[in-house]
């Protein structure tokens, strides 16, 4: 009997998966209007943190910008796919908390691409993925997706975040901005119509904010953050012996286990699902070895530390891109943004709300990705995991009692009892094969090239 899944079709999302990963560079590329969608998908994500980054530490902006843009450049033309950077995390978020320098910002990269490279170049990246089994590897992306959408409801419920709004409803001792219930709307919307049209929705709505913002500022009606964009700082700063061991202790060890569940297995886990044999260069050593290098460069300037993610595979996949053509857009896009901010043009001229309903968008659809699994024991485990790193907000501790609770399930009968999901988890985030098939008629968007011969189940 076919999965309920199975039953569903979908007009609702750009042409089809197909095998380019594998041939030619050019074969690899394609420019079009949803490859330019998939491009912008991790915007909400990268800008935020990067100003941020750079007005807690003095870094320079431009070069965060800068390095951003080469890495992805670099990353399509070594992956040949849709391939995400992101910033990390737990170091941007500490960063930002204690203020620390540029100086500590930058050698922390480096440190953490030594780290990388060795693993990566020792047998020490195959061991490391036993402790990553398909349940832990579900219960990860959810966490990041449970977070995304906290994140994207404390960026919509601040004053700041849709120009104009000056009052909030207040729910007991609650404050309610108008800011989450436009970043809600434009969630839904996305959920609903995401890829029907000609042109992608993500464009849309990221090109109404900027043109939102960009009224409102001109009216006095609007607000844009202002960020130090061209330091005085050298870009390469010569760390002390002290600065380096700021850097491993609070920066380096609490980035790591995040790097290497969700940038590395959770990532290679989510290209495979997404793009199945166009990521075949997507493995656990490839990847460690772009984030250790991508790391050594980047530090040696002072940029922030950037990482690989399994959300920003999904938000590229889910706004419409298919190919590398994405990850070289992206780099187009940041490296505009460097020259922007050498002109102190300010790179936040999108109300905060028009970026969270992006990130709420994201959340849902990579939540959803723990669909997959299909036993009672391992739903559990995933479910343990996202639950405590929503609590916590600590993806150490969601990954151990995770992964305990795997452990100690996985001998039980909960192995054999089936999980059947709802239809509706089919709608919100359909199988990549479902979305392909219904799909079909549509593939004339982009020059035709030969299916991909099997799907990762």
């Amino acid at each position: 009997m076919a999965e309920p899944w199975a039953r569903v079709t979908h007009r609702d999302e750009p042409p089809a998966r197909r095998r380019v990963g594998g041939g030619s560079l050019a074969q690899a590329i394609r420019f079009n209007r949803f490859e330019l969608a998939g491009s912008i998908a991790d915007v909400g994500l990268m800008v935020p943190l990067a100003c941020g980054v750079a007005v807690a530490s003095g870094a320079n902006l431009a070069v965060i910008f800068a390095c951003v843009a080469a890495s992805y450049a670099a990353v399509a033309l070594a992956f040949r796919a849709p391939v995400p950077v992101q910033p990390m995390k737990v170091m941007a978020a500490t960063v930002i908390a204690l203020r620390l320098s540029p100086t500590v910002v930058g050698i922390a990269g480096v440190e953490i691409g030594l780290v990388f490279l060795v693993l990566a170049l020792t047998p020490a990246m195959r061991v490391l993925a036993r402790l990553f089994p398909a349940a832990v590897i579900r219960g990860i992306q959810l966490a990041i997706g449970l977070l995304l959408i906290k994140s994207a409801i404390r960026m919509a419920n601040t004053p700041k975040a849709l120009p104009g709004s000056a009052q909030g409803i207040h729910v007991g001792s609650v404050t309610v901005w108008a800011g989450v219930v436009l970043a809600a709307v434009i969630g839904l919307i996305m959920l609903i119509h995401r890829g029907r049209g000609r042109v992608p929705l993500g464009l849309l709505v990221l090109a109404a904010g900027a043109i939102v913002g960009l009224v409102a500022l001109t009216l006095g009606v609007g607000h844009v953050a202002s960020v130090s964009g061209v330091s005085r700082n050298a870009i390469v700063h010569l760390p002390s012996a002290g600065d380096a061991w700021v850097a491993f202790v609070v920066l380096v060890l609490p980035q790591l286990p995040l790097s290497l569940g969700n940038a590395v297995y959770a990532t290679e886990d989510a290209m495979q699902h997404y793009y199945s044999d166009q990521a075949a260069r997507v493995t656990p050593r490839n990847l460690g070895v772009s984030m250790g290098v991508i790391n050594l460069v980047c530090g040696a300037l002072s940029g922030m530390p950037l990482c690989h993610g399994s959300s920003g595979a999904t938000a590229a996949y889910r706004f419409g891109g298919r190919t590398a053509g994405t990850t070289l857009l992206a780099g187009a896009f940041y490296a505009l943004l460097a020259v922007a901010v050498v002109f102190h043009a300010s790179p936040l001229l999108v109300p905060g709300a028009v970026l969270a309903g992006l990130l709420l968008f994201v959340g849902i659809e990579h939540s959803l990705l723990v669909a997959d699994l299909r036993s009672l024991d391992a739903v559990a485990s995933a479910a343990v995991i996202g639950v405590a790193t929503l609590l916590t907000g600590n993806m150490t501790i969601g990954f151990l009692l995770g992964w305990a609770c795997y452990a100690a399930l996985r001998r039980t009968p909960l192995r054999r009892v089936p999980v059947r999901w709802p239809r509706l988890t089919a709608w919100l985030a359909p199988r990549p094969q479902v979305a392909a098939a219904g799909l079909a008629a549509s593939a004339t968007a982009v020059a035709p090239l030969a299916p991909a011969g099997g799907e990762r189940q």
